[in-house]
C-alpha cells in the first residue's frame, strides 16, 4: 500500500482509484455547465465517456500524468496533463483538466496539484505548460495566474441552429 500525503498535497494518481476520479470528473463536467464556454466545453472538449478507460490510459501512458489531491484523508481533486508535440519539434505539456470539489478549495489543494504536473512536465524536460480555462470561469482564470500563465488563445464561437440570432 503507498503511503498517503498530508492534507492538501498531491500525488500520482492509483489504479484503484480510477472510479473515485470518473466520479470527480463527473462532478466537474457538470460544473462547467454552469459557466459560459462549458457547454460547448463538455461537447467537444472533456475527455469522453467511458471515463475510466481514459483514466486507466493515463496512468499506463508515460506521455500523459494523472494526480489527486487530498484533504482529510480523501481525494478531494485531480489533475491530468500530456504531452503535446509542437510544430517546431519540442513539447509542452497540457492540463487537460484540474478539479477540485468546493469543500476541498481554498486550502491548498489545487496548487499542490498544479505543482505536481508542472514537477512532472519538468521531469520530462518540456518546454512550457498551458491549461483550459472556460471563459466564464473567473476563479480558475485567477487560478492559473497565480502561476503567471497568461492567456494566449481565445476560442471564438457561436451556435447556427434557427433559434441564434445572426
Amino acid at each position: 500500500m503507498s503511503e498517503r500525503p498530508e492534507d492538501g498535497a498531491a500525488r500520482p494518481a492509483l489504479p484503484d482509484e480510477i472510479g473515485l476520479i470518473a466520479g470527480l470528473a463527473r462532478e466537474a463536467r457538470s460544473e462547467a455547465l454552469e459557466y459560459r464556454g462549458g457547454e460547448r466545453w463538455v461537447a467537444t472538449e472533456a475527455a469522453p465517456e467511458p471515463l475510466e478507460d481514459r483514466l486507466a490510459q493515463m496512468i499506463a501512458d508515460p506521455e500523459s500524468e494523472l494526480v489527486v489531491g487530498i484533504w482529510d484523508g480523501a481525494v478531494v481533486g485531480y489533475g491530468w496533463a500530456r504531452r503535446i508535440a509542437r510544430l517546431d519539434g519540442s513539447a509542452i505539456a497540457r492540463i487537460e483538466e484540474l478539479f477540485v470539489t468546493p469543500n476541498g478549495r481554498s486550502v491548498g489543494v489545487g496548487e499542490s496539484l498544479f505543482e505536481s504536473l508542472m514537477q512532472w512536465a519538468r521531469g520530462q524536460e518540456l518546454a512550457a505548460i498551458d491549461a483550459f480555462v472556460l471563459p466564464g470561469h473567473r476563479e480558475a482564470k485567477n487560478f492559473f495566474e497565480t502561476f503567471k500563465m497568461t492567456a494566449h488563445a481565445l476560442i471564438m464561437h457561436t451556435r447556427l441552429d434557427k433559434d441564434q440570432a445572426p
